[in-house]
């Protein structure tokens, strides 16, 4: 009997096939995990099968359909054993399937089910994709919902791919939202006893999961997996919400260490997220057989502590180079957390020296590194956790994911649980490391929270223990450095946190704000004053340092625009009303002083960001420098529309000038950060439309002029002032992007036009975190 070869057969249509066949319904889980066509379906696997949630004898039905096409009748068994019917003339795509099928393969335990958890009955339900929101409209169109279930499918698939960019940026945007707002829910859920429950649940379904299936392997029994279901099913009370049973491990602890044990659990779940869409596509990840190459990776290393190490302390080289000599000289075992350290640095560096690893590399490193930084190794050393966890947050902040915050709140609940007993000794102190990076873990908390809005976790006793001046003279300067750094930051933190509503924005709180910026740069050493650092007096300086100097200076000018820009909101609107504003307790001549300072406070922003260029030094994803020259380029253009809306012409041209410099500090960020690119696509417009105005208001002015000087030359020059109607678009979008440049706060209920909600498109939006 002679079979056609398939290769000689057309690719049928794989919906009609599997129509025939009873299975349209997996039709959608089949596109969506690449297996579209036939010609791909037939190479499927059991494994792929199994992965995609096949029932068994759909699995069969659709196995017995690929061996027909290829040719093996149907009177053969799928299951054939050797000695089966006569041999037959197959093909040879046949041939090597029956093959496969005849071979007899070891005898197997039946597969057991694999157990999972419970989900938390108690969180927030997480909303649907853009993809799912759309295509569940568009099954309410009576046309469509009457046609099958893998019609319906395939129609959306096909309208989803033929929807206009900007229709689809308004589901996107749409979604964007929702998952910002259960982002919101969760944070406030992760402070309840019933998620702290549930964790606990986690951690012991882990651990008797691990049990059960040691004991299975090793005994080849039921008992304990019997065992592990009764106990797990007790964990739960009859509500269905975890129980308050703790593991040994973690009751025997203090309620410190059940803490720390809970923040570190969320933290590795976040980095465990973070990995997983890392290592998808699947790439190989290095491990201690198999490293990248020893040069790169040191420069990388490298390249991240003179980028970083100015501003804040993680890392020395000294330290860097006994991890490197540590992995690539071992003697004996390496140890899981110096390929952790190793490769988590590298990857940062690649950010700071983009000649080391291409972008796939980096990432294949950061996620190399996480899969040996988990749990287990974490309680090894408390200060290389926190450190790796440090440095993580700051890969986080440049990859814009939120386990940022997740992973400094698990490092500052590590050192106020272990680092403080273990930092002095009978002799005097025995690691000063620890405060160093306690203080860095600081400045990254309060950085998050006054550019995103997050609540601080630093607390009072963090600040007097971290905070606290060292008794050494070795890297005097980097040290003043870290103390400045880490001053500013606490400062700026607590400025967001006390004007956290237009109403707390009072003549009282500002002037007590104010105060307390004005006492830091009283108290800036000599050595890091900005008149110093500008003079041309011989320094010993290196361009790290002096780089790092300036950000601390743009830091604490960013924190005089953080006191008076609710100030700045509410005078403006009050310009648009008539008088209508926020009851604060400032008058209009406050008002006009606040506007001043913030105005000089951002064209300063911009002398200081002339002298810090991109030199291959600093990485263009450098969130301190995008997100200062964005908001001093919104003050400034504020600072411009303000003058326009009174018909003050002088000065304006000033502040277009100086917003100008901060966008082209931008520029070359775009390419590489697409936040900048979009900050951009918001600002251009404004200081397009600005500068537009200003120049008729000036020709109409030059205008008028003449005429007067014609008909009564004593009389004064006039002021014209730009008419409401065509500022007033403009004034409520800078005013927005000042209070709410990331759009976390849209759910304004409006008792003034400029918190009204964002245009539909997002164009006044920027989504920072994934």
């Amino acid at each position: 009997m002679t079979i056609t070869s398939p290769s000689t057969t057309p690719m049928p249509d794989l919906c009609e096939i599997l129509e025939r066949i009873g299975l349209s319904t997996y039709l959608p889980v089949l596109s969506e995990n690449g297996f579209g066509n036939w010609e791909t379906v037939v190479d499927i696997t059991e494994e792929d099968l199994s992965l995609l949630n096949f029932k068994l004898g759909h699995r069969r039905t659709l196995q017995r359909e690929i061996a027909t096409w290829r040719g093996v009748p149907s009177r053969i068994s799928l299951d054939t054993d050797p000695a089966s019917p006569e041999p037959i003339s197959l093909s040879a795509s046949a041939l090597e399937a029956l093959t496969r099928r005849q071979t007899s393969p070891p005898s197997r335990e039946k597969r057991r089910y694999r157990r999972h958890p419970r989900p938390d009955p108690h969180a927030p339900k997480k909303p649907k994709t853009a993809y799912v929101n759309f295509a569940d409209q568009l099954r309410t169109d009576p046309q469509i919902s009457q046609l099958s279930f893998v019609l319906i499918a395939r129609e959306v698939g096909k309208q989803w791919q033929d929807l206009p960019a900007e229709q689809k940026r308004v589901w996107e945007s749409d979604a964007a939202r929702a998952m910002q707002e259960h982002e919101s829910q969760m944070d406030l859920y992760k402070k309840t006893d019933e998620w702290r429950k549930y964790q606990v649940y986690l951690n012991e379904f882990k651990t008797q999961q691990a049990q059960s299936f040691t004991g299975r392997r090793s005994l080849g029994s039921r008992t304990t997996s019997q065992s592990t279901r009764e106990t797990s099913q007790a964990s739960f009370d009859s509500s269905g919400s975890p129980g308050s049973s703790m593991p040994s491990s973690i009751a025997s602890l203090g309620s410190d260490a059940e803490v720390c044990q809970n923040a570190l659990t969320l933290a590795f779940s976040e980095l465990t997220s973070l990995r997983g869409e890392i290592l998808t596509q699947a790439i190989r990840p290095y491990d201690e057989k198999y490293l990248p190459p020893e040069e790169l990776t040191k420069r990388s290393m490298y390249a991240f502590i003179r980028g970083t190490g100015s501003l804040v302390y993680m890392w020395s080289f000294e330290q860097t180079d006994a991890i490197l000599d540590r992995i690539y000289r071992p003697v004996g075992r390496i140890d899981p957390m110096d390929l952790a350290e190793c490769f988590t640095i590298a990857a940062m560096g690649a950010h700071y020296d983009l000649d080391c690893f291409p972008d796939r590399i980096r990432r294949v490193l950061y996620a190399s590194g996480t899969l040996h930084f988990h749990e287990d190794t974490a309680k090894t050393d408390y200060l290389r956790t926190m450190r790796l966890l440090l440095t993580t947050s700051f890969y986080a902040v440049l990859e814009k994911h939120m386990c940022a915050r997740y992973l400094i709140a698990a490092g500052l609940q590590i050192a106020r649980w272990k680092l403080p007993a273990m930092s002095r000794s009978p002799t005097g102190p025995v690691d000063c490391n620890w405060r160093r990076v306690y203080r860095s873990l600081i400045f990254m908390d309060s950085w998050l929270s006054y550019t995103l809005g997050y609540s601080s976790e630093a607390s009072p006793q963090d600040i007097v223990v971290a905070c606290a001046p060292e008794d050494t003279a070795s890297n005097a300067i980097d040290e003043l450095i870290h103390m400045q750094t880490s001053k500013i930051s606490l400062i700026a933190a607590d400025i967001t946190k006390t004007l956290a509503a237009p109403e707390f924005a009072t003549r009282e709180n500002v002037d007590m704000l104010r105060q307390k910026l004005e006492t830091w740069r009283q108290e800036v050493p000599v050595c890091l004053q900005l008149p110093i650092l500008t003079s041309n007096a011989p320094s010993n300086l290196s361009l790290y340092q002096r780089r790092a100097i300036l950000m601390v200076h743009i830091m604490y000018l960013g924190a005089i625009i953080l006191v008076y820009r609710q100030s700045l909101v509410a005078a403006a609107e009050g310009q648009l009303t008539d008088g209508a504003s926020y009851p604060l307790s400032f008058s209009s001549q406050d008002a006009r002083h606040y506007q001043t300072e913030c105005a000089i406070a951002g064209q300063t922003i911009a002398r200081i960001l002339r002298l810090i260029s991109f030199d291959g030094t600093l990485t263009k994803r450098c969130w301190l420098i995008i997100y200062w020259s964005f908001t001093a380029s919104i003050v400034l253009l504020h600072s411009a529309a303000t003058k326009l809306l009174d018909g003050e012409s002088q000065g304006v041209d000033l502040d277009l000038g100086f917003a100008k410099e901060c966008m082209n500090m931008l520029e070359p960020c775009k390419s590489f950060e697409p936040i900048a690119h979009r900050y951009l696509n918001t600002l251009w417009p404004l200081f397009d439309s600005l500068r537009d105005i200003h120049q008729r208001m000036v020709g109409r002015a030059k205008t008028s002029i003449s005429a007067i000087l014609q008909t009564d030359p004593n009389q004064l020059s006039p002021q014209l002032a730009v008419s409401r109607h065509e500022m007033a678009p403009i004034s409520e979008k800078l005013s927005l992007l000042l209070t709410d440049p990331f759009g976390r706060k849209q759910d304004f209920t409006g008792d003034g036009s400029m918190r009204r909600l964002l245009n539909a498109d997002g164009s006044c939006s920027v989504f920072w975190w994934r």
